[in-house]
């Protein structure tokens, strides 16, 4: 019995309707009176009608009580109005309050969209301070050969990430646009992912536990180009940031992570009808914890391309490519939120971040606008909190960085080790403070060999004794 059957044998004159595509939603809630329940349909439902196409959209709803009883009406747009149609009498009615009860407008998407805003704006501003900036410059390998196989890896990463995340930006963004004349919510979310590369070093703002292998085309980075960051960064000695690898790597990972995480969800789903949204999400994250191992674990750490030194619980222990756990909670951990603020949507189809953006009366370029800057605010709003700051805990906890990586210079990339004057972080090493505005400031610290360095340009404060008299 197909789900049109059971909506005309459960709920009567609705059957009489053609029914194409057909989704199912709960009846019986307070949102919707049991005579009025709403569904979306991906086809045209009626024979006639002015009915706006409004496009596939799942929706769920667990029943404890009474599982089977799901089956419900049609919601479709007739003259621009929202309308369900009554199961018992099949007669049209506005969805939602009744009449003569004032409409309250929600629009989270316009907070959302001004976060967007200023995260735009602080990367351009960021991002010009380090382009013409003395920071602006190439940090270079060092004496240690590097491996045959890291070169190949490192190519074939800088060659083919950009074309990877292009391919992604047509299919999910240009494609769709074309053809329906307005942004997706795939599409926003892969324009939010093209931004994200910008907050992959802010984890070191505090002090550094990752780093990047510099026989990759490099500049530097950007990161003490934030004001306040306090990490060791001279010209040609700081943290790297591959352009040709990570702005590419953080647009088709997160959309290869969004859309499997939806696809586990669909899944689970199907196979268990009945699981609770937080169950659905813990499933989701799990996958994701997995994904996290699979790519950095056994994949993009092994060949070289980055590594995390001060992670603390490691798999592969005292290696070169030591994997801490809690990378794998917290990237992994938001690969899951990512996938599951996608798919969890309301009834129109809009995401936590475009909230109330099909309410608003403007056009759907404006619409188009809206929901790409609420996905660019919620998206990094949420690495920034849940990648970001508890990984800044770490940076500033970091465990002894291990001998395998400590001995290659370019992994260590002039920040300490061998040919510096810098001992790398780790428990007994008191936390260094950059001058960002000075190479020949900063704090005093301690050398590879474990004497005392005070920089040219740093005086240490003199000893005040105690008062003897009050």
């Amino acid at each position: 019995m197909t789900a049109a059957d059971r909506i005309g044998s459960s709920h009567g004159g609705i059957g009489r309707f053609e029914q194409r595509g057909v989704v199912t939603c709960r009846i019986g809630t307070p949102r919707w009176p049991a005579s009025s329940c709403i569904v979306k349909v991906d086809r045209r439902p009626f024979p006639t009608g002015s009915i706006k196409h409004l496009g596939h959209q799942r929706i769920y709803r667990s029943n404890r009580s009474s599982p089977t009883d799901e089956w419900c009406g049609l919601y479709v747009h007739i003259k621009g109005h929202p309308m369900s149609v009554d199961t018992n009498t099949a007669t049209s009615r506005p969805v939602g309050r009744s009449e003569g009860t004032p409409t309250r407008r929600i629009t989270p998407v316009k907070w959302w969209a001004a976060i967007g805003v200023f995260v735009l704006l602080f990367e351009v501003f960021v991002l010009t301070r380090w382009i013409t900036g003395p920071l602006f410059e190439r940090v270079p390998v060092g004496p240690t050969p590097v491996p045959t196989y890291m070169k190949v890896a490192l190519t074939v990463f800088q060659v083919g990430s950009i074309p990877a995340a292009l391919i992604c930006i047509y299919l999910m963004v240009v494609r769709p646009w074309r053809r329906d004349g307005k942004l997706t919510v795939d599409g926003a979310f892969t324009i939010a992912f093209a931004t994200l590369w910008f907050q992959d070093p802010l984890s070191a703002y505090s002090g550094h536990w990752m780093v990047y292998n510099s026989w990759s085309i490099n500049f530097g980075s950007w990161l003490n180009s934030i004001p306040g960051a306090l990490g060791k960064a001279a010209p040609g000695a700081m943290l790297v940031e591959p352009p040709l690898i990570m702005p590419g790597v953080f647009v088709w990972l997160f959309v290869f992570a969004m859309l499997t995480g939806g696809l586990v969800m669909r899944v689970s789903r199907r196979r268990w009808p009945h699981l609770s949204a937080v169950k659905l999400g813990l499933i989701c994250i799990a996958v994701s914890f997995v994904m996290d191992f699979l790519f950095e674990g056994l994949v993009f750490m092994p060949l070289g391309v980055w590594e995390y030194p001060g992670g603390h619980l490691n798999v592969f222990a005292g290696t070169y490519h030591q994997y801490p756990l809690h990378e794998m909670i917290t990237a992994g951990g938001f690969f899951g939120v990512v996938a599951m603020l996608r798919y969890f949507r309301n009834d129109r189809g809009e995401t936590l971040a475009d909230r109330g953006l099909e309410t608003m009366r403007v056009s759907d370029r404006a619409k188009s606008g809206l929901r790409a800057l609420a996905v660019i605010g919620i998206v990094n709003a949420g690495m920034f909190v849940f990648y970001n700051v508890p990984n800044t805990w770490t940076a500033t906890h970091s465990s002894e960085w291990p001998a395998d990586l400590v001995q290659r210079s370019y992994f260590t990339d002039g920040i300490c080790g061998a040919g510096t004057d810098q001992m790398c972080p780790g428990p007994a090493v008191p936390q260094y403070r950059n001058n960002n505005g000075n190479p020949d400031g900063g704090s005093a610290h301690l050398t590879p060999e474990g004497r005392l360095n005070v920089p040219p340009d740093t005086k240490l404060p003199p000893l005040v004794p105690f008062a003897l008299a009050p």
